[in-house]
């Protein structure tokens, strides 16, 4: 494992925000979703496209709080451009189970 600094890990935006709007991605090559995170008022509304479809439907993901980094650039996937990176942990059968906040916090709370 490579070790980084601490100035590097405190580069990295990961930001709390509620999912406002979630729905089939049937373009893309692996199943995924187009999801649209408020990270509140700072920091505004971002698309993500993201492949938790085994374990989350969209109606599940809706008014739920969820991790993302917001400081990568932009990334085009097929017609979407994406804008924030969520982040989950994967099962051994490949599943992603998203990295939550276990208490409400307010948007666009930064990870310490």
């Amino acid at each position: 494992m490579e070790e980084i600094l601490w100035s590097d890990f405190a580069k990295v935006e990961l930001r709390v925000g509620t999912v406002i709007d979630a729905r089939e991605f049937p373009e893309a090559h692996k199943p995924a979703y187009k999801i649209t995170i408020d990270f509140g008022a700072n920091l505004g509304v971002k698309k993500t496209s993201s492949q938790v479809t085994t374990l989350y439907t969209p109606t599940e993901l809706i008014g739920r709080q969820v991790l993302a980094v917001i400081n990568f650039p932009p990334k085009q996937i097929g017609p979407f451009m994406s804008e924030c990176l969520l982040v989950g942990l994967h099962r051994d059968n490949g599943d992603v189970v998203l990295a939550i906040p276990d208490q409400p916090v307010p948007n666009g709370t930064k990870l310490c």
